[in-house]
């Protein structure tokens, strides 16, 4: 219900976002200003304190006063190209002030995935507090879909800019996200977020969210095999960054818990090809992975990579196994305890 209740408001949202925005009236002369002065700033501050409020108050049966308020913040939002710096640093501090004044009285799952959408299309770092509390807190399915994702899009002009305490910030807040009910497309968008990062700290987060979320989401899940398939890239560059020893018998430590975890059939049958090559550019070895597609042998080529790496003292310990491995091994090991001598 959760999964038809979210696309269901973005289907809403989408189809909005076809109709004709509503352009940001009087606000033509200050999108070129190389600087703004006070009163420019007062004007465009006007404008997005009434859009906003229209954008969560308006009671069209046809929410078509939302949808419109909404496309005229999105509009300018993305219109990069044709704004001044200025303007933009401008217009993302004044949308993000008056949506910390308008939030509290949001309270429809409309008016408040309008908010964050809004913000999450600034791609901008003044915008990150706003996405993480909602990430965390909001009560909306589709709310905190926006926020994953508005940090997602934010997370290349962070890393361009290195901002070593944001970064450290959005990626506790990505860890947080994967110890509550985090949805596969959630935490897609926060594992190709904490990717894009150098930061030790975001390896961590990286490292330990992917052992949670292998725990729980099938790779025969479409969007969920291709979270793994970035994750396995993400993981392979946090070993290549990784100075610390310790740094990368944990990240080996997440290559072992995706060799245990990862069941076929994966909905992408790429998915343990690129695991083992991963492994084999990192350590310089091989454990005689099939030349030729075979989900039971890969499976069982990628079991040997947990015990090389654990023979070889790369990892501390092998990972907690799937009930269904579990079962197996018992079984195999009874068989062989029961075979004549």
């Amino acid at each position: 219900m959760k999964r038809v209740a979210l696309v269901a408001v973005l289907m809403l949202l989408i189809v909005g976002g076809q109709a004709m925005a509503q352009q940001g009236a009087g606000l033509e002369g200050l999108r070129s200003k190389t600087a703004l002065a006070e009163g420019d700033r007062s004007q465009l501050r006007q404008w997005l304190t009434q859009t906003v409020a229209t954008m969560i108050t308006n009671t069209d049966s046809d929410r078509r006063g939302m949808t419109a308020a909404r496309d005229a913040i999105l509009s300018e939002a993305r219109s990069g190209g044709s704004q001044s710096p200025a303007f933009r640093q401008v217009f993302a501090e004044e949308l993000i002030n008056a949506v910390k004044d308008a939030e509290k009285r949001a309270v429809s799952q409309e008016s408040r995935v309008s908010l964050f959408m809004a913000v999450a299309e600034l791609k901008a770092p003044e915008g990150v507090p706003l996405l993480m509390v909602a990430l965390e807190k909001d009560p909306y399915p589709a709310s905190r879909y926006w926020a994953a994702r508005g940090l997602d899009m934010a997370a290349d002009a962070i890393a361009e800019k290195a901002t070593p305490r944001l970064e450290q910030e959005m990626s506790a807040a990505a860890a947080k996200a994967f110890d509550g009910d985090i949805s596969i497309i959630e935490a897609y968008l926060l594992l190709d977020m904490l990717g894009k990062f150098d930061l030790e700290a975001a390896h961590d987060a990286l490292v330990d969210c992917v052992i949670k979320f292998v725990q729980q989401a099938p790779a025969s899940d479409p969007i969920a095999v291709q979270a793994y398939i970035g994750a396995v890239t993400s993981l392979k560059k946090a070993y290549a960054k990784e100075v610390r020893p310790e740094g990368k018998a944990r990240v080996l430590m997440g290559f072992a818990y995706l060799c245990a975890w990862l069941m076929p059939p994966a909905a992408d049958p790429s998915l343990m090809g690129a695991l083992n090559a991963s492994l084999e550019e990192i350590t310089g070895e091989k454990v005689g992975f099939p030349t030729s597609p075979d989900p039971v042998n890969e499976k069982l080529a990628l079991m040997d990579w947990i015990e090389k790496l654990y023979r070889d003292k790369k990892i501390p310990k092998r990972p907690a196994l799937p009930p269904v491995v579990e079962d197996a091994v018992k079984e195999l090991k009874s068989a062989l305890t029961d075979a004549p001598k």
